[in-house]
């Protein structure tokens, strides 16, 4: 087919094309990609899922979710796509007890990358930050699939001052996730738990975009 064009797929396109100019609609996904002159297809940066202020959620010890989200089937079955998560989180602890979060990304039940903080302080805090970010690559696709997965949390961990200086903590994935079937649905999750219970943890804002 003669550049330009456009074209409509019901999932991801293979990954090239003969034609320069040509821009694709995955209908299935929603997700937009070029072409160009080096006849490579590439995702066109597209926010898969948004969202505002949840409703809190309390006495939090063992993982709760603050964000659960299907995937389309094939979605990450496309060789280096590239999801990120990012998020902003306030939580409220109780006092005397100095608890450690931590926030986890899983992938139809398995756990992709999951990060723990440090003690949160043993003064009661009221409305503390807590920000995160991960990046999730397709290492292998197909019904054995692989991905490979990292992240940041930024968390206030004082004595209830929410503008003190932040305490950053990264992943420590060395190795792509065990086999997830990429071809089917999938249900996406960012959960939070705790090490003795926090009073309070309330998900303010997230993005999914896909950018590869």
């Amino acid at each position: 087919m003669s550049a330009p064009f456009a074209k409509m797929l019901q999932g991801p396109p293979g990954t090239t094309e003969t034609s320069p100019q040509a821009l694709i609609l995955d209908r299935q996904n929603n997700v937009v990609y070029s072409t160009g002159d080096m006849q490579a297809t590439s995702v066109l940066e597209t926010a898969i899922f948004e969202s505002i202020a949840q409703t809190a959620l309390t006495n939090v010890t063992t993982a709760q979710n603050l964000f659960s989200k299907t995937l389309n089937k094939g979605l990450l079955n496309y060789q280096n796509r590239i999801i990120e998560i990012s998020g902003a989180v306030i939580y409220t602890s109780p006092g005397t007890t100095t608890p450690t979060l931590t926030i986890a990304v899983t992938l139809g039940g398995t756990t992709l990358c999951s990060i723990t903080t440090s003690a949160i302080s043993s003064t009661a805090s009221t409305n503390m930050p807590l920000n995160f970010w991960f990046t999730l690559m397709t290492a292998s696709t197909g019904t054995a699939g692989t991905i490979e997965s990292h992240g940041q949390v930024n968390v206030n961990l004082s004595a209830n001052n929410p503008a003190a200086a932040i305490t950053s903590f990264n992943d420590t994935n060395y190795a792509v996730s065990s086999a997830i079937n990429l071809t089917s649905a999938l249900a996406l999750n960012v959960t939070v738990a705790a090490s003795a219970t926090v009073t309070s943890v309330q998900l303010r804002q997230l993005q999914v975009e896909v950018i590869n």
